[in-house]
């Protein structure tokens, strides 16, 4: 029988011992790794799908405020105005000449036009038969100008907007060249599909930049009356205030011959009488750019099968899915393994995109459109196994989801290597323990040990840890780099902390604290729109002659002196000084924090100004006078520049508060119609009278005095 030593028995007990400890460790670093995998993939996918979320959202609301500030300007009031006139008086002669409707007959080219180019393109799109008669427009000046801009336009499809004037001698395409190239520029810089004037009371497009077939048409009786462009105007015509807007969500559009398509659109008003409408046609591509990051889905850290995409409110996708890009046939196999309809899928490969045409009835879709945010692994769209993370998007009446996914077999795959590599690693160290345990366990472990539990020392903030070098060899080396490595660490540390101070000092010194904050948490395109707050100018009388000939110096040391005395009352009183312009200074209360009483507090300011005037010539021997402007209204304030900041106001308040102030009298505080209103019970007011504004005509304005007696 055979015998075994002690030492082979040792070896195999040793054995034994190993082996069942590294199945153990093994399995148990399995599913370790596989949890510390998981929550990594859930933290990175919440992470990306929350930067998604304020872009988009940031993105409506920058078209929000864009779209506010377009149809307050001036010129697009006067162009409403002038277009909707030209239009009127070519509608009359239309009707009286009784010539348009030849135009439409078969065989004209307007009717070729419909008949060759637009219908089979939307029966393409559509992957529908259409009737020609439901499309052709039905009045006489949409005939003659469809007849005018596009028809006999030589630019080809996708490019009628190329035409300035239809050389008609028509007082509308006089006003079409006036106005035409501005709007068109506008479009092109902002990327908008399309911009349209439309007639508020008979629903008539009245101008569009590209021309398609719902131009000269009416909203109201016309082809595409059932539309969300009818929509979209029909509920801005009902806005009460020229801030106001509404957004219609994407719906198959036929003008766009088929294509997904979704508005958004805000009233014109003139004083107080609406003139028209104006409605933006939201740029798909746009939004794509933002849920993609330009295609560039490695780069936001999604691998090779992750993607962040919207989700409608009827449960379609609202932006383009990665696989229609990267992996076609591959997505469209995948839709016919789940039985989803042929002919959807060839509107997919048409039209090139997901929108509207891909449904979304998964967990994460249907959990995020009723308000939740989670994470969760699921099956997607597709029919694969995903980590997802979700949360609702909400814009307006409207709410989209907003899901970030990548595939469960990629984000699982390291665990899948580590188990492979466990079980060698097992073999292998089962074979190897026995042999080298006892020669290098003492030598080597102490040390060993010493270094890790400073490195964890070092990694929860700890940089003061040293340990002691004990011998000359590798480990008493990797002992004097790693307290070397510490020394470099706290010192790095204490240059980088001493950076940021620096750096958020500056930042305060041009940037109010809130918006600052929002700069550096990574927001850009910070633009808000506040529905009221006050507005200051100031500008010294005569400063220009009396300054002549003085020394630069003395001069900017008097500013600064008088400027810095204005500073600390607004310090005092909350008031966000925006900016000084020679000697001129600017200063608003309402935002970037909201303040109810800013028209009270912005009167102190006023006050304060003049006293600290009054105060500046009795000390230097001066006689400045100054005027002082005071409004309130609604504003947008936002952050100007990429590398050099600054924060600014637009809007018609701010131009009113100005006008206040030039046309002002000296050592006064001249006040608005609308800031008397505001302060009338708690400050002394004298009735000036009106005076003419530009830009608003005849105005009322009032002397402000001081504050009323408790």
């Amino acid at each position: 029988m055979l015998q075994l030593k002690v030492a082979p028995k040792v070896i195999s007990f040793l054995l034994i011992i190993c082996f069942s400890i590294s199945l153990v460790t093994g399995w148990m670093s399995y599913q370790s790794g596989k949890r510390a995998l998981e929550e990594f993939s859930f933290n990175q996918l919440t992470a990306i799908r929350a930067i998604k979320s304020n872009q988009m959202r940031n993105y409506l609301e920058f078209i929000e405020a864009q779209i506010q500030t377009l149809s307050q300007s001036r010129m697009t009031i006067d162009a409403m105005q002038e277009y909707k006139s030209a239009f009127t008086a070519l509608s009359q002669e239309l009707v009286a000449a009784k010539r348009p409707t030849e135009m439409v007959k078969a065989g004209s080219p307007l009717y070729s036009y419909y008949e060759s180019e637009f219908l089979p393109r939307l029966e393409k799109g559509s992957r529908e038969a259409q009737e020609l008669d439901q499309f052709l427009p039905n009045s006489d000046v949409s005939i003659y100008l469809q007849h005018h801009y596009i028809a006999k336009n030589a630019a080809p499809v996708g490019s009628k907007d190329e035409m300035n004037n239809a050389q008609d001698g028509s007082s509308y395409s006089a006003v079409h060249e006036k106005y035409h190239s501005i709007f068109r520029s506008y479009l092109q810089k902002f990327g908008y599909y399309d911009i349209f004037l439309i007639d508020d009371e008979t629903g008539e497009i009245i101008y569009s930049v590209f021309k398609e077939t719902d131009y000269a048409t009416s909203l109201i009786s016309g082809a595409f009356s059932r539309s969300n462009i009818a929509d979209a105007f029909q509920s801005a015509r009902e806005l009460k205030t020229s801030d106001a807007v509404k957004f219609t969500d994407f719906k198959y559009y036929e003008p766009s011959y088929g294509a997904p398509a979704a508005f958004v659109g805000s009233p014109i008003y003139e004083g107080g009488t609406r003139v028209g409408v104006l409605v933006f046609q939201l740029p798909v591509d746009q939004i794509n750019e933002i849920m993609t990051g330009g295609q560039n889905w490695i780069n936001d850290g999604l691998g090779n099968s992750g993607e962040t995409y919207l989700v409608g409110s009827d449960g379609s996708m609202r932006s383009v899915s990665r696989f229609l890009i990267e992996d076609r046939d591959g997505y469209f196999d995948a839709l016919r393994g789940l039985s989803y309809p042929e002919k959807t899928i060839k509107q997919l490969d048409n039209f090139d995109t997901s929108i509207l045409l891909q449904n979304v009835q998964t967990q994460a879709a249907t959990q995020a459109l009723s308000g939740k945010t989670e994470t969760a692994i699921i099956d997607d769209y597709r029919g694969v196994s995903v980590l997802s993370s979700y949360t609702p998007l909400k814009y307006g009446d409207d709410q989209w989801a907003v899901i970030s996914e990548i595939d469960a077999a990629e984000a699982f795959a390291p665990v899948a290597k580590l188990s492979q590599n466990l079980a060698l690693s097992a073999v292998v160290i089962a074979l190897g323990v026995g042999l080298i345990a006892a020669l290098v366990a003492g030598r080597f472990i102490g040390p060993i040990r010493a270094l890790a539990g400073a490195a964890e020392e070092v990694s929860s903030g700890n940089t003061k840890v040293e340990l002691p070098v004990k011998s000359k060899d590798e480990i008493g080396l990797l002992t004097e780099n790693f307290n070397q490595m510490v020394v470099n660490l706290r010192d790095q540390r204490a240059a980088i902390e001493q950076q940021v101070e620096e750096n958020t000092k500056l930042l305060l010194n041009v940037l109010p604290p809130p918006i600052a904050e929002r700069l550096k948490s990574g927001e850009s395109n910070i633009a808000d729109a506040y529905a009221s707050a006050s507005i200051i100018f100031t500008d010294l009388v005569g400063f220009t002659a009396w300054s002549k000939g003085m020394p630069a110096m003395a001069v900017l040391t008097m500013l600064d002196e008088l400027f810095g005395s204005f500073d600390q009352v607004a310090k005092e009183l909350g008031v966000e000084k925006i900016k000084t312009m020679g000697d001129a200074y600017m200063a608003v209360c309402g935002l970037p924090m909201p303040n109810e009483n800013h028209t009270q507090v912005m009167a102190e300011l006023a006050l304060g100004i003049l006293g600290k005037l009054e105060e500046f010539n009795r000390r230097n021997g001066t006689e400045m006078k100054m005027r002082v402007g005071l409004h309130c209204g609604p504003v947008v304030a936002g952050v100007i520049g990429t590398s050099k900041f600054i924060y600014d106001l637009w809007g018609e308040s701010v131009n009113m508060a100005s006008r206040m102030e030039s046309t002002g009298l000296p050592n006064q505080i001249q006040i608005s119609q609308n800031f008397y209103e505001a302060v009338k019970d708690q400050y002394k007011t004298e009735l000036r009278g009106e005076i003419t504004v530009k830009g608003a005509g005849q105005v009322k304005t009032y002397i402000l005095h001081r504050a009323m007696q408790a």
